[in-house]
């Protein structure tokens, strides 16, 4: 017996399937009619509908091409762009390794486009940061039989497997490594999720926090912080942003956790704190567990997966 999609259901409410999406993974911000809804589950429930939480109706003929998604704007800063080239190399060349294509997409976070993605049959997708409010609009579209995986974001859905650096680790690790009172320095995310864990894991008061944003004074405004702080210890997620930390000599000790992949680039007295790897072979071991069906989140009860430091 043919089991039962989305798109059957979808038929049968005259809905979209984005819908159905929306009505069968609980999402709370979208505003559908409670008889639309009721219908759906109601559908859902004659046809025996099963939510394939480990794409294990991937449909048998792979594409071989694989989806990265990344946030596309003029104003991102270098130490973002590099955040995000180490991820896509490595992650490329696992793939490429694998035999797989890569298709690499720059979506606008505040409008994604998603036509180039419905136009091509994707065997898996992975997101990088992406904003709160417009992960439904996107994962509408692979839902369904395409694993997709997030990466720098937290997302509450179990439907969706999320890889993140461990940052509580990383921080506790941080403080530890300093007798003096700590600050903290940080790039901007797109993921608002990913920020507040962040912030709140440091467990140090707001104003002893400094977002790094995307505008033309940021500089300036960093060095008003590290001008603020002279007598803490600076700790700088992101190692290219603590590179720029470095070059204003303001700050008397730094440690930096790494998420580019690239603790060379600074100087020798500066703490360096490193991950076992760089996001990316988690969320590739992560894609081939779930090809290869050893993985479901019913059974392990938890979708998150953290890199952890490197001891």
């Amino acid at each position: 017996m043919k089991k039962a999609t989305m798109k059957d259901i979808a038929r049968q409410a005259n809905v979209s399937v984005a819908t159905v999406s929306y009505v069968l993974n609980n999402v709370k911000n979208q505003t559908i009619p409670d008889p639309t809804r009721q219908s759906i589950l109601q559908i859902a429930r004659e046809l025996n509908y099963v939510p394939n939480l480990a794409a294990r109706s991937l449909v048998k003929q792979r594409t071989g091409l694989v989806g990265i998604l990344i946030n596309r704007t003029s104003a991102l800063p270098y130490w973002k762009r590099q955040n995000y080239m180490s991820l896509v190399e490595s992650l490329e060349a696992m793939l490429t390794e694998a035999g797989y294509h890569t298709l690499l997409v720059r979506l606008n976070p505040l409008n994604p486009a998603m036509d180039v993605i419905r136009e091509r049959k994707l065997d898996a997708v992975f997101v990088l940061d992406v904003m709160d409010e417009m992960f439904y609009r996107i994962s509408a579209n692979f839902v369904e039989g395409v694993p997709l995986i997030l990466i720098d974001s937290i997302i509450d859905d179990r439907l969706f497997n999320q890889v993140n650096y461990n940052y509580p680790q990383a921080l506790q690790a941080a403080v530890s490594s300093s007798a003096a009172p700590s600050c903290l320095v940080m790039e901007s995310y797109y993921n608002k999720a990913l920020s507040e864990w962040v912030i709140a894991e440091s467990a140090l008061p707001q104003e002893h926090i400094h977002i790094v944003n995307n505008s033309q004074e940021a500089q300036s405004e960093l060095v008003s912080f590290l001008a603020l702080n002279r007598d803490k210890h600076v700790i700088v997620i992101n190692e290219f942003l603590a590179k720029a930390v470095e070059k204003t000599a303001l700050a008397s000790s730094v440690t930096a956790i790494c998420t580019c992949g690239v603790p060379e680039i600074l100087l020798d007295s500066t703490t360096i704190i490193q991950f076992q790897n760089d996001r990316a072979l988690t969320a590739y071991e992560l894609m081939t567990s779930v090809f290869r069906e050893q993985y479901d989140t019913s059974l392990t009860g938890s979708n998150q997966f953290l890199v952890e430091v490197l001891q």
